[in-house]
């Protein structure tokens, strides 16, 4: 009996000193964090000194904040300091540091935000940072910012040292980002190869490069097949290398094509606008750029309202900018079409000179109320890309914006071939007198049409602000591209409106892969010029009141 306790004890004393152990490893980088705000000096530094004995890649945020002087508590948790939130204030994003390197939440799920001022600095001195020096081409293995961690993998590509394989691999078992996933992983295969023992071996490093399709993979393979004195490696790399150079060709073609279609959808949606009030009324209307800057700034005013006056900080703003932007742009332009270009239609050097005059007064006006440059924050749901494929990332905003062109399309078509009230646009834009005659109050058509497009510029102007800042002038830079899309697909004609649009979009990007922009833009115009020496109507020819002219 005492034999068998004897036995049991023992093996009692085992589990726990297994348990102990194990305890130990899960726990330990969390135990040592606790220490490191002691106020035991000696303790404080034998803690960072575990810490950086165990390379554990959930150590290093806390080992990178030490490093950076921004080790702070907040809440009885370590954290450190974020992007910047201001420029003209240090008020920044509050991270924690362990277990997860994340942005800290409020109660309302929003980011914490906070001046290192408000926060408890836990200091170390600069002999004890200089601990961690053996660990500082690794600290930015779990930085917040993705392209640190991509940046911070890429270093040890095309190493031979395979000390550092271990680390890179528990590294990357805590990396949850493709992109970077893939970065890290052409590291590790790298570093593989280049200590490649067999042609067996090799091979299989170099398909692992090749399946997993780094950034740099191709360049990597051959620069590897150049320097290798294997030649079955030799041929091996070189070959894998050039299907792999083969890919990329094809998805800059992808690319290309899709900011073609982007830069299209934009001009389409800019344009649709103004060729229905220039098939309507034959009025060159140089201030149609201006009512896209109204919507634009209608946008960052209502962000203003949202975040800096209720303080809702979401994403909401921006989907109630898009009816508002349409409407306060409609009205603008209902207005001008009242007072001034009533009485100039089938005046087109007048009305030329009189919206031109209008365009000024708008954009100094904007320049006073707003001065030279804002901004509007891009939702959160917009933000970054979709990875159609490997190097393939199609933009959100990009994405959101070809959506909501197809969508003005179809609501377009709907009102000009489904309505009655498109039904009195088209018989105006045909024939204003006959229209007249048959009881066509044609005065409010032209009011209703110029609101319509304006509006539609206005939208434009919305969506616009995902990619670029808000400034006076903005719609000068558009108007010009919205006229030769108009003209050339045939004034008033929602086709040719689509295809122009497209086609002068995907070409503009085509050209400025072999040529700079502004000999790119030189081509387009030329082709266009060629164009219409053919076709001077454009594709699909007007059959209104201005042909008839």
């Amino acid at each position: 009996m005492i034999r068998v306790w004897k036995k049991s004890a023992l093996l009692l004393g085992f589990m726990l000193v297994f348990l102990n152990i194990a305890k130990s490893q899960v726990d330990s980088v969390a135990y040592y964090a606790d220490l490191l705000n002691s106020t035991n000096e000696d303790i404080k530094l034998g803690a960072l000194k575990k810490l950086v004995e165990s390379k554990d890649p959930k150590a290093f945020p806390l080992l990178g904040a030490i490093n950076e002087k921004r080790l702070f508590l907040f809440e009885n948790k370590l954290v450190t300091t974020g992007e910047k939130v201001t420029e003209d204030k240090d008020i920044f994003v509050i991270y924690s540091l362990y277990p997860e390197n994340k942005p800290l939440l409020d109660q309302t799920q929003q980011k914490i935000i906070k001046s290192p001022t408000d926060l408890k600095e836990i200091v170390f001195e600069r002999a004890d940072r200089l601990i961690i020096s053996p660990l500082f081409p690794f600290l930015n293995l779990k930085s917040p910012e993705k392209e640190k961690r991509k940046l911070s993998y890429s270093q040890f590509q095309n190493q031979t040292d395979i000390t550092n394989l271990a680390m890179l691999k528990q590294a990357l078992t805590l990396e949850n980002d493709a992109e970077v996933l893939r970065t890290g992983k052409e590291s590790v295969y790298s570093i593989q190869l280049n200590a490649a023992k067999s042609t067996t071996e090799g091979k299989l490093y170099i398909d692992s490069l090749f399946n997993n399709w780094g950034t740099n993979t191709a360049n990597f393979l051959t620069e590897y097949s150049e320097k290798t004195l294997n030649p079955e490696l030799k041929e091996y790399a070189a070959e894998r290398g050039r299907k792999l150079n083969t890919r990329h060709q094809v998805t800059e073609y992808i690319q290309t094509f899709f900011s073609g279609i982007s830069l299209g959808s934009i001009m389409v949606l800019i344009a649709l606008g103004l060729g229905i009030v220039y098939g309507l009324a034959g009025v060159i209307n140089m201030a149609h750029g201006e009512f896209m800057m109204i919507g634009a700034y209608t946008t960052f005013c209502m962000q203003s309202l949202f975040i800096g006056i209720l303080g809702i900080k979401s994403d909401l703003f921006f989907w109630i900018s898009l009816p508002v932007s349409f409407i306060v742009a409609g009205i603008f332009g209902f207005i001008i079409e009242r007072l001034i270009v009533r009485h100039l239609y089938s005046r087109p050097l007048e009305s030329l000179l009189a919206t031109w005059g209008v365009s000024l007064v708008l954009v100094q006006l904007a320049r006073t109320i707003f001065g030279d440059l804002t901004a509007v924050k891009t939702p959160s749901v917009l933000s970054g890309g979709w990875e159609a494929i490997p190097h393939l990332v199609l933009p959100y905003n990009r994405l959101f914006i070809i959506g909501l062109t197809l969508i003005t399309l179809l609501g377009v078509y709907y009102m000009l071939f489904r309505s009655r009230t498109g039904l009195r646009i088209r018989a105006v834009t045909q024939n204003r007198s006959m229209s007249s005659c048959l009881g066509v109050e044609t005065r409010k058509v032209d009011a209703l049409t110029f609101f319509i497009g304006s509006g539609l510029a206005g939208m434009a102007g919305c969506a616009i602000t995902l990619i670029g800042n808000v400034v006076p002038d903005m719609g000068q830079t558009y108007i010009v591209d919205s006229f030769l899309v108009v003209v050339s697909g045939g004034v008033g004609k929602l086709a040719g409106t689509i295809l122009s649009g497209l086609s002068i979009g995907i070409l503009t990007k085509a050209l400025e892969l072999p040529f700079e922009a502004v000999f790119g833009k030189v081509f387009i115009l030329a082709v266009i010029i060629l164009f219409l020496q053919f076709k001077p109507k454009g594709l699909f020819p007007d059959k209104g009141r201005s042909a008839e002219d």
